[in-house]
């Protein structure tokens, strides 16, 4: 798409969202808007105010680029370098899965239990931590809690470190480099929470996926055969350090399966929808005479 040197933030919008429409760009005008108030240093709303402000040469290159990017389906987040979560600012780039809406729910859910057992100092596991996004927001709304973040990307594991640094937590949340519980069994740590967003696309649906989420990191993704492969690890290893609390993000399919493998380990399972009446947290609650 050519750019002049002298457009103003209504006509190159108006340009870029018909660029996207011809690319399929699922939110043309959203995203159109994303990028260019990021790039500007304002507020989505605040392009309305100043749809007649020309944009600087070096604005327009930078813009264009974007541009490009966006229209290879590279995802949004990735150009811009971050995303909200939990009214929270993360760092994220292409080694990390992008944090998702709907992943809140199970943030929200290991809050509202540690909250309702008033623990005090809890330990808290997050398996496969990615971005850091639950650890760091588990960190943020729990102040009395611990927080350790295990991944097998080292580049995952560089990107939740900047996040916990971005929201000053370096006091309490660590990260441990390793395959699911393997760390934290080896550290002899015994935490009383184990929450996980693991990967739990079908291996044969992995080529069906959106353009934008092909990029995202495959090991993120790919649950094995049937989705359910690090489902079958995790609880596994949980046997070993015996968490009060195990609670997991499952797709839309699997809450049943998941809720099927806890019930050996586990007294009291729950499943709790989203907001689109989606089955999409699993909570197991330990075995008392355990």
């Amino acid at each position: 798409m050519k750019l002049s040197n002298r457009l103003t933030i209504k006509e190159i919008l108006e340009r870029t969202i018909e660029h996207f429409t011809k690319y399929e760009i699922h939110n043309p005008r959203l995203d159109a808007e994303v990028l260019l108030a990021d790039l500007l240093g304002l507020e989505r709303i605040q392009l309305y105010v100043r749809y007649d402000q020309p944009l600087k040469k070096d604005e327009i290159d930078q813009y264009r680029e974007r541009i490009i990017l966006r229209s290879k389906k590279v995802p949004v987040q990735y150009i811009v370098g971050h995303q909200e979560f939990m009214s929270l600012d993360f760092v994220v780039g292409k080694g990390v899965l992008i944090p998702r809406p709907e992943t809140e729910h199970l943030v929200e859910t290991v809050i509202n239990f540690i909250k309702e057992k008033e623990m005090e100092s809890p330990l808290i596991v997050d398996i496969g931590t990615g971005s850091g996004a639950i650890a760091v927001s588990l960190a943020h709304y729990i102040s009395n809690a611990r927080v350790v973040g295990v991944d097998i990307s080292p580049e995952a594991l560089e990107i939740a470190k900047k996040n916990v640094e971005k929201h000053l937590l370096i006091d309490r949340v660590t990260f441990l480099n390793g395959s699911f519980l393997k760390p934290i069994i080896n550290a002899g740590l015994k935490p009383q929470v184990v929450v996980s967003n693991p990967p739990y696309i079908r291996r044969n649906d992995l080529e069906k996926l959106q353009a934008e989420v092909k990029m995202e990191p495959k090991l993120a993704l790919d649950g094995g055969i049937d989705g359910l492969d690090a489902y079958r690890q995790i609880i596994a290893q949980s046997v070993e350090i015996d968490p009060d609390i195990l609670a997991f993000e499952v797709g839309f399919d699997q809450a049943r399966d998941v809720a099927e493998m806890l019930e050996k380990n586990f007294a009291e399972i729950h499943i709790i929808k989203d907001l689109a009446g989606i089955n999409r947290v699993v909570i197991g609650k330990r075995n008392q005479a355990g």
